[in-house]
């Protein structure tokens, strides 16, 4: 079973490609977590976890909730998650909680995706994107071949500066960055209601149809990323920016 969690399609795009690959199930976490019940996962096959990389680590809320869940059947797990610089540290951190599910943990496999934190960085062009995608292709066959021969991933090292990311930059981008407060609508919001029913925490109401933003965010991009009418901004550092979402790219190369 492979089990993702996607806020503008990367994580998405690499689950349902392995899946492809290895002939089995993709259950997307969204929901799940959106509705804050704990689960149980039962797969025959190894489960196999895909999900983004947040300030060099498994998402927080992500490992918070699966922490809560339990896994019948196989008691292997590989882990698969997407970056955009690079993992840090964080198998250290996905091994101990692996260990607390019970679960033999196979290994971590890093794949480079784009970009789409607008929030904080300046995003790629289409043409660089699409590039990394068809790397990224090459990337998820070789993760698939692994799995299906029952190996483990290939240990990488991070050095000293990815356990510094993992551990003290993680811990201030948590407490100083990680905010909803510069997030606001413009006149082009239509009221369609996407932004809330995009939000895995619910932290989006609306006041006379309009968002408001209630201060428990992880900043996963979906919200603004998703907006059909490109109306939601943080701030002035995305104000003229293309949003990212990897179907578009996806399409747009067809």
């Amino acid at each position: 079973m492979i089990l993702y969690f996607s806020g503008t399609g990367n994580s998405e795009y690499i689950a349902k490609k392995l899946a492809e690959d290895l002939v089995d199930e993709v259950l997307d976490l969204f929901t799940y977590i959106k509705n804050g019940k704990s689960e149980t996962f039962h797969s025959e096959k190894p489960f196999v976890l895909v999900a983004p990389t947040y300030s060099w680590r498994v998402p927080r809320f992500l490992s918070e909730y699966l922490l809560g869940c339990s896994f019948t059947g196989s008691k292997e797990i590989y882990v698969i998650l997407n970056y955009g610089d690079s993992c840090g540290n964080a198998e250290k951190y996905i091994r101990a909680n692996t260990k607390k599910l019970g679960l033999n943990f196979k290994g971590l496999y890093g794949i480079k995706m784009p970009e789409n934190y607008l929030m904080l960085f300046n995003l790629d062009s289409d043409e660089h994107n699409r590039k990394l995608i068809d790397e990224a292709n090459d990337k998820i066959t070789k993760a698939a071949a692994i799995i299906k021969d029952g190996k483990n991933f290939p240990e990488v090292k991070s050095g000293f500066a990815g356990k510094i990311e993992s551990s003290l930059v993680n811990k201030i981008f948590f407490k100083f960055i990680v905010s909803d407060k510069k997030f606001y609508y413009t006149k082009k919001c239509i009221k369609c209601g996407l932004c809330a029913k995009n939000c895995v925490f619910n932290n989006i109401t609306y006041k006379d149809g309009y968002p408001v933003w209630n201060g428990r965010c992880t900043h996963c991009a979906s919200c603004i990323a998703k907006c059909p009418t490109g109306a939601i901004e943080y701030g002035k550092k995305t104000v003229g920016k293309e949003r990212y979402l990897l179907t578009k790219v996806v399409n747009e190369k067809k």
